[in-house]
């Protein structure tokens, strides 16, 4: 009875989620997407529907030069492409713009479906149940994760979030098979990341902090054979297949350097501190001395190339504001403060509810006055927003 009910619970909040980013496909007009960008992937996504893969040049543009198609990362284009050519053959009158359309409130309920999940197992259904219906329900998730946006965030985070969740999985089962297979899993779809976003070594940074800092906190050097599979299962078939992270240009100037680099110093780092702990004796009695004297080598080894390389960062995506290239992104312009309550006040009255009702529940009567000045703060606050919602909703 308790898995009906769960399943019940997750379905419905998979239902709200995805009626809510449904709303509003039927005043597009055909073929048509609310974001410039997807035109590109649907574009991508023709070619690689009728030839099978994209030309090394795309002659539609840039002439007379074209533009090397080599240097994007273009499997969420290939995965549109190859999933409408499953469909075509269960649906025979579906179309590729079908597709490309409802594929991102799909590709985020799943990555919600996937976190609920995980959330269940290790915080309980309560805590699970309000972060998946907060990213459910909040302005910010839905804008870029509804039906006619077509562009590729939706499917990134879902590959990130998958990547993390499988890791922190397999961090919780004990030594033995699945836990390598659950590795493998894990380097394996952050090797689906790296073919699919140009930042997606950012998520690759959140695994590797984790890793060193058991790197710094333990005396000895365990799983090491674990994370040279989770290593191998990205590092070298990227390097092998993208020519992004061989000779990459533009865009991709530094992608090798995010994505490859860090879980390549970091393995070399723990085989150091291996070789050293099993045929030094003095260095057993220092293994953590070791380990965060390497790892201070290591960054400023990583300074002294990222200051080296300032010149680059005028024409790449980092760091990321700050050149003059994302300058002139107009999505990536500051917004105004406004901007933020517009989009998570929601969020803000229920963290201000919450520390009223928890300073009262907490300290009792000492807590009432603290309660009181909360209270005050946040009905300052709230005619302001309210007025400023009035205003521009009547202009």
């Amino acid at each position: 009875m308790k898995r009906i009910v769960l399943a019940f619970l997750l379905i419905g909040i998979l239902f709200v989620a995805f009626f809510i980013r449904v709303q509003g496909v039927s005043t597009l007009p055909e073929n048509q997407f609310a974001e410039p960008d997807a035109y590109l992937y649907y574009a991508q996504a023709q070619t690689i529907t009728k030839h099978g893969y994209l030309p090394a040049r795309d002659m539609q543009r840039w002439l007379p030069l074209g533009r090397d198609n080599r240097q994007l990362l273009s499997l969420y284009a290939y995965v549109i492409a190859y999933t409408y050519k499953a469909l075509c053959v269960i649906f025979p009158k579906i179309t590729l713009y079908q597709v490309q359309l409802y594929a991102p409130p799909l590709c985020f309920v799943f990555g919600m479906c996937v976190l609920f999940l995980f959330l269940n197992r290790t915080h309980g259904v309560l805590f699970a149940f309000i972060v998946i219906l907060l990213l459910a329900t909040l302005p910010g998730s839905v804008n870029r994760s509804s039906a006619g946006y077509g562009d590729r965030d939706a499917w990134c985070w879902m590959v990130g979030t998958l990547a993390i969740i499988t890791y922190l999985w397999k961090e919780q089962i004990p030594q033995g098979r699945q836990r390598y297979f659950i590795t493998f899993l894990s380097g394996f779809i952050v090797f689906l990341g790296g073919l699919s976003w140009e930042g997606f070594g950012f998520f690759g940074i959140i695994i590797l902090s984790a890793e060193l800092w058991k790197f710094c906190t333990t005396e000895t050097e365990e799983h090491l054979k674990e994370y040279l599979l989770w290593v191998f299962m990205f590092v070298p078939w990227l390097y092998l297949i993208s020519p992004a992270y061989r000779s990459g240009y533009g865009f991709s100037t530094h992608v090798a350097s995010l994505m490859l680099a860090p879980p390549l110093v970091l393995l070399m780092l723990r085989c150091m501190r291996y070789l050293c702990l099993k045929y030094s004796e003095g260095t057993r009695v220092h293994s953590r001395k070791l380990a965060a004297g390497l790892t201070l080598l290591s960054i400023a080894i990583g300074l002294g190339y990222f200051f080296h390389q300032t010149d680059t960062f005028a024409t790449t995506a980092f760091p990321f504001k700050e050149s003059e290239l994302m300058k002139s992104v107009d999505e990536l312009t500051d917004p105004i403060f406004l901007f933020w309550v517009y989009r998570y006040g929601s969020i803000f009255v229920l963290g201000s509810i919450g520390l009223v009702v928890e300073s009262i529940r907490l300290w009792k009567w000492k807590g009432v006055f603290l309660a009181i000045t909360l209270r005050k703060r946040l009905y300052r606050l709230l005619p302001k927003t309210e007025g400023s919602i009035r205003h521009r909703t009547h202009s």
